[in-house]
């Protein structure tokens, strides 16, 4: 689980991407994503009235949807023509 809550508490307080880092355990970059979300989405510490750790990150780190894509069914007689032809002395 991520430590959103934490780092955006000890950003809070002044504290560096370094100190938050290594007192959290998460990575400088991660840290530093963190909060890059946090303030495009203006949040900040204390969470806004009613936000939960769930809902923080689900506003801040929403799957982007990918379009599925249909798998592309062989002609199958084509196959077996380039084969045969493939094949011939």
């Amino acid at each position: 689980m991520r430590k959103i809550e934490e780092v955006l508490r000890l950003s809070a307080q002044g504290k560096s991407v370094r100190v938050i880092s290594r007192e959290t355990g998460v990575s400088r970059p991660s840290v530093a994503t963190y909060l890059e979300k946090a303030a495009e989405h203006e949040i900040g510490w204390p969470l806004p009235a009613g936000m939960d750790v769930q809902a923080l990150e689900q506003l801040l780190f929403a799957a982007v949807e990918t379009p599925k894509s249909t798998p592309v069914i062989p002609n199958w007689q084509e196959v077996a023509t380039e084969i045969q032809a493939h094949n011939r002395p």
